[in-house]
């Protein structure tokens, strides 16, 4: 097992530990990213579980990098397979004085949560969000996971 892989699995396993004392979770996984980058036409999808109740929802949006991701933010879209509207997410990664804004640090690894607030309230079961970059760079480095958390309002 690599270095990174490594520290992908104690984030995970963290991730995991936290998921499990928070009981209105009703859906929340991540997804890895290639080592090799993001492009921006590798679209990461998130299937919600059949057995999800129709009801009042929250949805949060993920992301996880390291040191080596170049930019200050980062720019998302976000579509749910039932609904026309894509939504676009800015998530500002460094704050004022150039510092990582993430939750804690392991090891250069940073760790965000964000609102998807166009998304609340319209998710049923069954669907399908989609996640991808839509930073000018078609291929961008240093993020390592992007992540979905629905909890019921």
């Amino acid at each position: 097992m690599t270095r990174n892989q490594l520290k992908t699995s104690v984030v995970i396993t963290l991730s995991l530990i936290a998921y499990s004392c928070t009981t209105n979770t009703v859906f929340h996984k991540y997804h890895p990213i290639d080592e090799k980058g993001w492009s921006d036409n590798d679209t990461v999808y998130f299937q919600l579980p059949d057995s999800m109740a129709t009801g009042k929802y929250k949805a949060e949006i993920g992301i996880r990098h390291t040191n080596l991701y170049p930019y200050k933010d980062i720019w998302l879209s976000v579509k749910s397979a039932n609904r026309d509207k894509t939504d676009t997410i800015h998530i500002y990664l460094v704050n004022d004085r150039g510092n990582w804004n993430g939750n804690g640090s392991t090891g250069g690894y940073y760790q965000y949560s964000v609102p998807i607030t166009e998304l609340n309230d319209h998710l049923s079961s069954d669907s399908i969000i989609k996640v991808y970059h839509i930073m000018k760079d078609n291929h961008i480095s240093g993020i390592t996971d992007i992540g979905l958390k629905i909890i019921k309002k």
